[in-house]
């Protein structure tokens, strides 16, 4: 596998800040690192979901939990703090006061400088947390019951990877994920869509696993707009997956090794690879997703019998590929040359 920092630009499923902190002239020192992970989910009846801006989409039950997954890295120099949690995007509000809580306990040690919270873009949880009109407006304005939630979960995780510190190492590898996604707009675009699956991996001073993020581009819409149940859809279930293999079957969100499965560049891209569909005849959407009936629904359609089949299919296609990255190649820090 070609390591130069050229090719690395090219995967566009690593955030430009990650290859900065991993190609930077510290690149060859070990790192304190720390992760861990809480329960984010908020609630799961009557809060319209945030995501496809239905007013009618609200919740009635649970499919799957959120949570809050953190990442602390520190090169003895600068401490950095990634986060990914199950929502559908992070609003400043919500960062800001994950920051004030973080404030009362660690003084300046976590702030706007190096914190970077990423929702992973989930259309199924629970809405009313932006304090934005525009995004609010479909969950009939602010929610404190899910604003919470958020900034709980987000904090104690923090909070958590903070406490669980230890020395470490970190790799880079990437696959390919084949079967995973379309592009919902091909229409509108030259291409298709990104297939590679980046991976940063982090390995303890005693060489075992601790932790992965991965970045795939995908929309976490498997469940889709017919949908009622709080889900942290299919990026959330690799997540759990992948934690359920490394802690050796325990209980969601339980286990010292923690997975993320990040939004990156998803645009465009679905998870709904049969395309669009009419929601009684069966058939294929227009181009502008309508059907011939008046009162036939236009709805995504995944590579399962039902949105949960999808959900499991392309969680289970995410999995195995970082598995699979994870299993077999691994590139050290200290290969990495700038060329």
């Amino acid at each position: 596998m070609d390591t130069s920092v050229s090719s690395l630009l090219k995967t566009r499923g690593l955030p430009a800040l990650w290859l900065l902190l991993l190609l930077s002239p510290v690149v060859l020192a070990s790192y304190s690192i720390g992760f861990e992970r809480a329960d984010s989910t908020g609630p799961t009846a009557e809060i319209v979901f945030m995501g496809y801006a239905k007013i009618d989409q609200k919740g009635s039950g649970l499919h799957l939990r959120t949570f809050s997954r953190a990442f602390i890295i520190d090169d003895g120099v600068e401490r950095f703090v990634f986060v990914s949690v199950d929502c559908g995007m992070i609003g400043n509000d919500i960062r800001q006061e994950v920051l004030r809580k973080l404030r009362s306990k660690f003084d300046d040690m976590y702030t706007e400088k190096n914190v970077m919270i990423s929702g992973t873009h989930t259309h199924s949880s629970p809405g009313g947390f932006m304090l934005d009109m525009l995004y609010d407006l479909t969950a009939f304005g602010f929610v404190r019951e899910t604003f919470d939630a958020i900034v709980n979960g987000v904090t104690k995780s923090i909070e958590r990877a903070h406490d669980a510190v230890v020395p470490g190492k970190i790799f880079i590898a990437s696959g390919e994920v084949s079967g995973g996604s379309i592009n919902r707009s091909p229409q509108a675009y030259k291409h298709d869509v990104d297939k590679i699956l980046t991976q940063i991996q982090f390995i303890g001073a005693d060489d075992e696993p601790l932790g992965v993020i991965n970045w795939f581009a995908v929309h976490p819409t498997s469940m889709n707009n017919t949908n009622h149940l709080v889900s942290s859809d299919n990026v959330g279930y690799a997540s759990i997956l992948f934690e359920k293999m490394m802690n050796n079957d325990t209980t969601v969100g339980k286990g010292p090794f923690v997975a993320a499965f990040a939004s990156t560049n998803l645009g465009d891209v679905s998870p709904n690879t049969r395309g669009p569909k009419c929601e009684f005849s069966g058939q294929n959407c227009s181009e502008q997703y309508t059907c011939p009936g008046k009162n036939e629904m236009c709805f995504a359609s995944g590579p399962g019998k039902d949105m949960f089949d999808s959900t499991s299919i392309i969680a289970h296609e995410l999995y195995q590929e970082s598995k699979a990255v994870k299993m077999s190649e691994r590139i050290d820090k200290s290969d990495m040359m700038f060329r």
